[in-house]
C-alpha cells in the first residue's frame, strides 16, 4: 500500500482525521469545515498512539496532526505513518512557526504542508483564512505519497549538522593519514601532517570553480518536499551548477537555504546581488529578488535588476542562461501557484537545453506546471528520483567539459 494514491471523486468530500491534544483546537478546525461540503471529519484523535490506531480503521484522504502531543508527538506519529500507511499529511504548531528548521524536518520526514496554529489566532480575514485552509487540504488531497525513511528532528531553528565530504592526504615524509575537511579547503591554509609536521602537498580546490553546465529549478507552496527530496541526493562533484528560484518569504528562505545545506552533499547558499557562479554548488534565490546571469570574462554573475513586464523570476533566470550554456542548460518545474516559467523553458528549448516537469502527483500545487505542459514543449515528465538521476546525468556529462563566457 506504500506506493498506491486513492483517487478522490470530485464530488465526495475529503474524509479528513484532526490529531490535536487540544479540545478548544479540535473545534476550530470542526467550525472550519462544517461551513464546506469539500471536507468531511471523519475522527479525532488526541494523540499519536490514537492516530496510527485510527488511520488503520478510518482510511482517511487527509490528515491535520499537531507537532506536540502528550504520549506520542506529531513528529514520531508522522515518521510511523510514512513507514506504514503513507497518509497525506499536514502539521501544525502552536510552538514552532513556518520557515523554521523544525517545520522543514515535518517535510522532510513526510507531510506535504505545515501551518502555525498562531495564524489562526491572529489573522485578520477570518473567512478568508478559513478558505485558505480549506484549500490546502484539497491540495494535500491530491498529492501521491510514498513511503520515507525518518530523519532525526533538530532543535527549533537549529539545523541539523551533516558530516561534509573529506580529502584525505598521505603525507609523503611518514606515510600518516591525513584527513582535510571542507573548510580547510575553503581557507587554503597551510597544512601540516598530524604525526611529523611537515608540510602536506596539497592541490586544494580552485577559490573559483568554473561550471561546465547548469540547471535552473523554479518552485513554489510544495516546492519545499520537492527540493528535500532532490537537491541532498546530488553529489558534490557535479562539474556544474544549481539555481533554485523560490516563491517564499525572504526571512523562510533564508532559513531553509541553512537547513538543505545542513542536509546536503552538495554546497547551498543564497544567492545574491554579484555574486559569482561556481561549480559544485546549489543557489537558492527569493522571486521577489528578480535575478538574472551575466557573463563576464570567465564567470558568470548573478545581478538583480527590476521586474521585466511579461516575465515571472523563474523566466529571467532561465532565459539568462538559455544562450549561455545552450545544450548544457536544464529548466525544472516543481509545485507551485504561480504561472511563470514559460517563457524561460521556452528559451533554453531554443538553444536545445533540457526541459523538464516534475510529475503532478508529487506536487502540492500543480498549477505551475500544467502551466507549462500546456504552452511549452517538454523533453521530460519525471518524479522526483528521475529528476535527481536527470540533473546527475547532466552533469556528469558536461563535467569536464570547458564553458566560455
Amino acid at each position: 500500500m506504500a506506493g498506491k494514491t486513492k483517487i478522490i471523486s470530485a464530488h465526495k468530500p475529503i474524509r479528513l482525521l484532526i490529531v490535536d491534544d487540544s479540545l478548544v483546537f479540535r473545534r476550530i478546525l470542526r467550525d472550519v469545515f462544517d461551513k464546506t461540503n469539500s471536507v468531511k471529519i471523519i475522527g479525532e484523535a488526541t494523540n499519536g498512539i490514537e492516530a496510527l490506531d485510527m488511520v488503520l480503521k478510518l482510511d482517511p484522504d487527509v490528515i491535520i496532526m499537531d507537532m506536540e502531543m502528550p504520549l506520542m508527538d506529531g513528529m514520531t506519529s508522522l515518521q510511523h505513518l510514512m513507514i506504514h500507511k503513507p497518509t497525506p499529511t499536514i502539521m501544525f504548531s502552536s510552538l514552532t512557526q513556518e520557515g523554521t528548521a523544525r517545520s522543514f524536518d515535518a517535510i522532510k520526514n513526510g507531510a506535504v504542508d505545515f501551518v502555525c496554529k498562531d495564524s489562526f489566532f491572529h489573522n485578520q480575514d477570518l473567512v478568508g483564512f478559513q478558505k485558505h485552509i480549506v484549500h490546502r487540504i484539497i491540495y494535500a488531497s491530491r498529492v501521491q505519497v510514498r513511503s520515507v525513511e525518518p530523519v532525526f528532528a533538530s532543535k527549533d531553528d537549529i539545523p541539523p549538522t551533516v558530516a561534509k565530504a573529506s580529502d584525505i592526504i598521505f603525507c609523503e615524509e611518514c606515510g600518516t593519514r591525513n584527513t582535510i575537511d571542507e573548510e580547510q579547503r575553503r581557507e587554503q591554509v597551510e597544512l601540516r601532517c598530524r604525526q611529523c609536521g611537515d608540510v602536506l602537498e596539497v592541490n586544494l580546490i580552485n577559490k573559483y570553480r568554473r561550471i561546465t553546465c547548469l540547471s535552473v529549478i523554479g518552485a513554489g507552496q510544495g516546492g519545499y518536499s520537492n527540493l528535500l527530496r532532490i537537491i541532498p541526493n546530488i553529489s558534490e562533484d557535479i562539474g556544474g551548477a544549481i539555481i533554485v528560484v523560490l516563491y517564499a518569504e525572504g526571512s523562510h528562505i533564508d532559513a531553509f537555504t541553512d537547513y538543505l545545506d545542513a542536509v546536503s552533499n552538495i554546497r547551498v547558499v543564497r544567492m545574491v546581488d554579484g555574486l559569482n557562479v561556481e561549480g559544485g554548488t546549489c543557489y537558492v534565490a527569493a522571486a521577489v529578488d528578480h535575478f538574472y546571469l551575466k557573463p563576464y570574462s570567465a564567470h558568470y554573475t548573478i545581478r538583480q535588476t527590476k521586474a521585466k513586464p511579461g516575465y515571472g523570476p523563474i523566466d529571467l533566470v532561465m532565459h539568462s542562461a538559455a544562450p549561455i550554456f545552450k545544450n548544457r542548460v536544464a529548466g525544472v518545474i516543481l509545485s507551485g501557484s504561480e504561472l511563470d516559467g514559460e517563457k524561460g523553458i521556452n528559451a533554453i528549448k531554443k538553444n536545445s537545453g533540457l526541459s523538464v516537469v516534475l510529475n503532478s502527483a508529487s506536487c502540492l500545487c500543480k498549477e505551475m506546471g500544467e502551466n507549462i505542459l500546456r504552452k511549452c514543449m517538454v523533453d521530460r515528465i519525471y518524479d522526483e528520483k528521475d529528476v535527481t538521476g536527470c540533473l546527475a546525468q547532466l552533469h556528469e556529462a558536461a563535467n569536464g567539459e570547458a564553458t566560455t563566457a
